[in-house]
């Protein structure tokens, strides 16, 4: 009984030390951030477009942190309630690091305040509420 409890605890000692990544590939972690929008009277889906390509432009192109990003709106009907980012991360550490350096580019982009303000307040008015989920990418699964 003693012998088997000594087996038993060397096992468990022994398995602190093997690294989980032999255990399981690990795959890219994914952001996804699905915006409910809406053009209000005092807005237009040219204005709409524009602020998108703006952010696009002098933000998530410049942002080295992020693999890729990916853009998704809704096609069926008439509106464009739907609108859905999809950016690609490294690491768990590497959404945060695209994060912050996405606070700096902001400030680069816009760096006096009421600037920054107009903009976000000129998008603001088109969003209706949003969501965002992060995701890990399963490398067994994916096709590529």
């Amino acid at each position: 009984m003693k012998t088997t409890k000594s087996i038993i605890g060397a096992l468990m000692i022994l398995a602190l030390f093997i690294p989980t990544s032999v255990l399981a590939q690990e795959g890219n972690y994914f952001t996804v951030t699905t915006w409910k929008l809406s053009v209000p009277e005092n807005g237009t889906r040219a204005e709409l477009n524009g602020l998108l390509k703006e952010f696009s432009e002098k933000i998530s192109f410049k942002n080295d942190k992020v693999i890729s990003e990916r853009v998704l709106h809704h096609i069926s009907g008439a509106d464009l309630r739907d609108l859905v980012i999809i950016s690609e991360h490294a690491s768990w550490n590497d959404i945060d690091a695209a994060s912050d350096m996405q606070n700096e580019l902001i400030n680069k982009a816009w760096p006096k305040e009421e600037d920054r303000n107009a903009f976000f307040k000129s998008w603001n008015k088109y969003v209706i509420t949003h969501s965002d989920e992060i995701y890990q990418e399963n490398p067994e699964l994916t096709k590529k």
